[in-house]
């Protein structure tokens, strides 16, 4: 039987408490690597964060929270240097920190900008920059960055949000060019449609949603397993072979609505 297998590896993920982060954290858990993930440290989702804790451990595995500002870079750099003290080296990076906040371009003021943009794509530079130092001494690493469609049609509804990911492409090429041939490869992977909470809100209305599904080809709504599945196989051996890539998993929805 094929499987993912990560025993050994230690994995930072970055925004890995909820939705979609919160399933990377568990799958990769699942396959057997040692999990830190980060989370606002907000006291309202202590309870959350300790079932997501439990359900890892439940399966198997472990997840270990660590309540960082993923914006604050010496706060990142520590983190990244505690885990490889405590476990010896951080093989696999996942970046996916974020919010999307709908709103035209006429009406966002520079602080909004400001703020989406250092959630969106500065927790990305931070935590590559944490990581890379261990990744280059043993000349392993695995990055992948959570990027959005956005990128490709310009959707999600927020100019901050597209630009924010695209930064997220032009941050992966360059890690692409100067670390690949140290052992560290670095993908990208773009969710469309993913049924977390924060889609829910959006579209509560049972007729939007309805319309969001008719513009899916295969016929559903995204779920979280679908992008933390995809994450898994690129942390793993299976995906040695890729680099530098960008992949849609969307349910066909952008190719067509072209």
């Amino acid at each position: 039987m094929l499987e993912i297998d990560l025993s050994g590896r230690n994995a930072l993920v970055v925004g890995g408490s909820r939705g979609i982060g919160a399933s990377i954290t568990l799958h990769l858990a699942g396959a057997g690597a040692y999990v830190v993930f980060t989370h606002t440290g907000n006291p309202e989702h202590s309870a959350r964060i300790a079932e997501l804790v439990s359900e890892a451990e439940r399966g198997g595995g472990t997840a270990r929270p660590a309540a960082v500002d993923a914006r604050n870079g010496p706060a990142m750099r520590a983190l990244a240097e505690g885990i490889v003290r405590e476990r010896g080296a951080l093989d696999v990076l996942v970046c996916n920190a974020g919010m999307n906040v709908a709103r035209p371009l006429e009406g966002q003021s520079d602080a909004e900008w400001e703020e989406s943009i250092a959630l969106n794509l500065g927790t990305a530079y931070y935590g590559v920059r944490a990581a890379i130092p261990s990744m280059i001494e043993k000349c392993y690493g695995r990055i992948i960055l959570v990027g959005s469609s956005a990128v490709v049609d310009g959707g999600g509804g927020a100019i901050d949000y597209a630009a924010a990911k695209a930064g997220m492409v032009g941050m992966m090429t360059f890690l692409c060019r100067n670390y690949a041939r140290k052992g560290i490869l670095t993908n990208i992977v773009h969710p469309c449609v993913i049924e977390t909470d924060l889609l829910k809100k959006r579209y509560a209305d049972a007729e939007a949603r309805r319309k969001l599904v008719a513009q899916v080809p295969v016929g559903r709504l995204g779920r979280p397993e679908d992008i933390a599945g995809l994450v898994a196989f690129l942390a793993s051996p299976w995906g040695d072979f890729i680099c530098g890539q960008q992949i849609l998993a969307d349910g066909g929805r952008t190719i067509f609505g072209k």
